[in-house]
């Protein structure tokens, strides 16, 4: 044990003795200098993307329900001109026809009588002709005064007005079809009503009409607009609307009619959005959830979303600077975000420049040197 101490006593002396000469050799040395502080290069600057803060007005969403209805301007209500019996219905509801196609058929006394009136009108032109054309040869060889032969000429003249009104009143309800009257469609599309039912009667009071067919190309959104949102909804907004049906589909279209008239019961006032409608998704009496901004008349200072630093429950901007470093963070107060554009309540004026890109590495950076 005794020679084991001594071996270590020495070596524990030379380390000491190194250790100190180390020491010595580093204190001699002098302290490195202090970098310089970070600063906005201008071949940095070229690199990022600056946004400019900019007044408007403070525009935020309403979200709205409505309904689904026929674009009247292309919608066609029919009411046969007669009465009858409905013997025959070609088409049902949801069917898809084209112009002129018939639609049901209607035994009615009227198209009887209407043809009758015709061939009698028919019968009796021609025979006022022939009596003008014998009055005619006889006023021409003498035998019969120029007044006959005037007198003939008028009774023919009648006969054709008669029988060119007779054959028009059967045209326009449906043609020579001897006592049936074809109900057809006057325009292309769907048939979205359809009362007529076989052995039905129908009398030309009905105030219903026995079909309607709506081309559904295009389709109205009636939107409902409460009291409190009338001040904040214009014409020719645009309008975003989703269904039950298709909760994962957009459709878009514009405010085309505000109706300046609130519905006594409900508070409402109506608000009509065109919607193209090309692959038929949206029909008649479907319900929709619609989304529309609020215009508002204060203006506040607003900037893309993109250039927001938040941090410790704070939000910052990046507001370029002529002192150096060339850059300043800046707190600022949030008002509202819409879409992609933040209204801020305080902190930045209006034709300030932010950084929008790389702008965390940069709050990194200046943060660290605080």
């Amino acid at each position: 044990m005794q020679n084991i101490k001594k071996l270590y006593i020495p070596a524990a002396v030379f380390i000491i003795t190194i250790q100190g000469i180390i020491l010595t050799g580093c204190g001699s040395k002098t302290a490195p200098e202090q970098t310089s502080r970070w600063a906005l290069s201008d071949s940095l600057l070229r690199t990022l993307v600056v946004d400019t803060a900019t007044t408007a007005s403070a525009d935020n969403e309403m979200l709205l329900t409505g309904k689904i209805s026929e674009n009247e301007d292309k919608t066609a209500r029919i009411f046969p001109m007669v009465s009858g019996i409905v013997s025959e219905v070609k088409v049902h509801s949801g069917d898809f026809v084209q112009k002129g196609q018939v639609l049901a058929v209607i035994k009615s006394p009227e198209m009887a009588g209407f043809t009758a009136d015709q061939r009698i009108t028919a019968s009796d032109m021609a025979t006022a002709k022939r009596n003008m054309e014998v009055a005619e040869s006889f006023y021409k060889s003498g035998l019969n005064s120029q007044k006959d032969y005037e007198e003939a000429k008028s009774n023919y003249d009648k006969a054709v007005a008669a029988y060119n009104k007779s054959s028009a009143v059967l045209e326009i309800n449906g043609g020579a079809h001897q006592t049936s009257y074809m109900v057809k469609a006057p325009v292309p599309g769907f048939v979205i009503s359809k009362r007529a039912a076989e052995s039905m009667q129908w009398r030309p009071d009905n105030t219903d009409p026995i079909f309607v067919v709506a081309d559904l190309k295009d389709v109205w959104a009636m939107i409902n607009v409460f009291e409190s949102d009338i001040s904040g909804i214009r014409e020719g907004d645009p309008v975003e609307m989703s269904t039950l049906s298709y909760p994962d589909k957009t459709f878009t279209g514009r405010i085309d009619k505000i109706y300046n008239v609130l519905d006594p019961e409900t508070k409402v006032m109506k608000a009509r959005v065109i919607v193209d409608n090309p692959g038929f998704f949206l029909k008649p009496e479907m319900f929709v959830r619609a989304k529309a901004k609020r215009h508002v008349d204060s203006n506040m200072v607003s900037i893309p979303s993109r250039g927001i630093i938040f941090d410790h429950d704070k939000y910052y901007v990046l507001v370029l600077t002529t002192a150096k470093p060339g850059v300043a963070i800046r707190e600022i107060q949030i008002a509202k975000t819409v879409d992609n554009r933040t209204y801020i309540a305080s902190g930045l004026k209006e034709g300030e420049r932010i950084i929008a890109s790389r702008q965390v590495f940069i709050y990194d950076t200046l943060s660290d040197q605080q």
